[in-house]
């Protein structure tokens, strides 16, 4: 039997796979744009071509999420998780060495494949196998390490590809994602058999694995390329059709299914369903944030990208150091609570900031990034405990899978939306605030309905207690 400071170690090391696995992931999505002229001109492709490198890897890492956290309940967390890090590692070595664009988009498609293993599964392994008492702690560290990910991943994409090579931008994943490997294959515990074997004689959903897939991937195809095709050229409308007609006939067959992919069990919990929604609208005005305000800093008030950079990297800074205390105190009061009172704090700051965006000077930029930043502190870490505590264990995967679905999907609509607000004025005019004023003021509406759903859980759990 492992001695206390043993298990605790086993512990820290549980939460730094998971971190860790959270930080490549959102890393990979954002180091490689930078790279992509020098892609670009090494293959001597157009700007549309090697677009598809980072568009594969969305695509193929939001579509089958639902997929691996089903397979995570199926097989063990550690066996899908492991070879979510392996995937990612060989995927990066073949990036690194590839000779052609249609080798290196093939080498995305597997290196987003690890990835949607490692998201599906990471929020899993958190509540399946650490105390409950530090869980919301742990939440807040892998928080962090995806907020880390998205803080680095342009800067470092930049230095390495200046001063060594684009391919570098892949291959620097290998070492690291080798030693993740040893670290969950010694760390993390393989789960009983016994139960694992009376869910494997159950038959698997393919036709709703297939459905599932093609219906998300065309829909955030749509959603991801409606800017530049136009929201309403056929392109887009009929693949938004598709993708209704597709996901519609998932959900017929997952009623019907006796072992479904997407397990609609979980919706009849109140509390679960509440705080996904919840999600949704939080994540719809932070991916319309990081949309919208690099152009709001560089069109409205004239700063070169260098320094843009460097203001936004305050929303980071300040992020990692709100999150993991978020998650320490969401183990000690009930997570729905933090999460009420930081989407309130959230619309009042995008309300203030839509009426002091033609404020001279950067006070005000920086008054918003502290206080936006503190707001999803204080949400995102104690709404990952909330959630997946509100899964039953058996089921965890295939909520985290659902989870990190939603979550891709308010990140997707966020830009979208943001993005149609704002080109519906003249917000890309040097001097002009209309669209962004518009389109913040649009942001604190969807915060007031994600903490209108976040009052609904915590008064559905007083409820319970009571």
């Amino acid at each position: 039997m492992p001695s206390p400071s043993e298990r605790q170690t086993a512990f820290r090391w549980i939460v730094i796979t998971v971190a860790f696995g959270a930080f490549m992931s959102k890393l990979d999505s954002y180091i490689v744009n930078i790279s992509l002229p020098t892609i670009a001109a090494r293959f001597n492709v157009t700007t549309a071509e090697v677009s598809w490198v980072v568009l594969v890897y969305l695509l193929v890492s939001t579509s089958t999420l639902l997929l691996f956290g089903k397979l995570g309940d199926r097989f063990g967390l550690r066996k899908v998780f492991f070879l979510g890090y392996l995937l990612f590692t060989i995927g990066s070595l073949l990036c690194g060495v590839a000779l052609s664009l249609e080798m290196l988009i093939a080498s995305r498609f597997v290196q987003g494949l690890g990835c949607a293993m490692l998201v599906a599964i990471a929020f899993a392994i958190i509540p399946r196998f650490l105390p409950h008492e530090i869980t919301g702690w742990a939440f807040g560290i892998a928080a962090t390490g995806a907020a880390l990910g998205i803080a680095v991943g342009a800067p470092v994409g930049g230095i390495i590809t200046g001063f060594l090579s684009w391919r570098w931008v892949f291959l620097v994943n290998v070492p690291f994602g080798i030693f993740a490997m040893y670290a969950v294959n010694r760390y993390i515990p393989d789960e009983d058999g016994a139960a694992d074997r009376n869910i494997r004689k159950a038959g698997f959903d393919i036709l709703g694995a297939a459905l599932s897939f093609a219906g998300l991937a065309l829909l955030i195809y749509g959603l991801n390329t409606g800017r530049e095709f136009g929201w309403t050229s056929p392109r887009i409308i009929a693949g938004f059709a598709a993708a209704f007609v597709f996901l519609g006939a998932f959900f017929l067959r997952e009623i019907k299914c006796e072992e479904p992919l997407l397990d609609l069990r979980l919706f009849k919990s109140f509390p679960f369903s509440a705080a996904v929604a919840s999600t949704l609208f939080a994540y719809m005005l932070l991916a319309g944030n990081t949309f919208l305000l690099p152009f709001y800093l560089q069109m409205g008030k004239g700063l070169p990208t260098v320094a843009v950079g460097l203001v936004l990297m305050i929303y980071s800074v300040v992020y990692m150091a709100a999150g993991p205390f978020a998650g320490r105190i969401s183990d000690r009061m009930r997570p729905s609570i933090l999460c009420g009172f930081a989407m309130l704090s959230a619309a009042l700051c995008s309300f203030v900031f839509a009426f002091t965006l033609a404020a001279p000077g950067l006070l005000a930029v920086v008054v918003f990034l502290i206080w936006i930043s503190l707001s999803f502190g204080f949400f995102i870490s104690p709404n990952n405990n909330q959630v997946m505590s509100l899964a039953p264990a058996e089921r965890q995967g295939s909520a985290s899978g659902v989870f990190n679905t939603i979550n891709s999907l308010g990140l997707a609509l966020g830009v979208c939306l943001f993005e149609m607000i704002m080109s519906r004025s003249s917000a890309l005019q040097p001097g002009s605030f209309t669209g962004y004023k518009d389109a913040y003021l649009f942001g604190g509406i969807v915060c007031i309905v994600a903490l209108f759903f976040s009052l609904l859980v915590s008064r559905s759990q007083k409820n319970n207690t009571q």
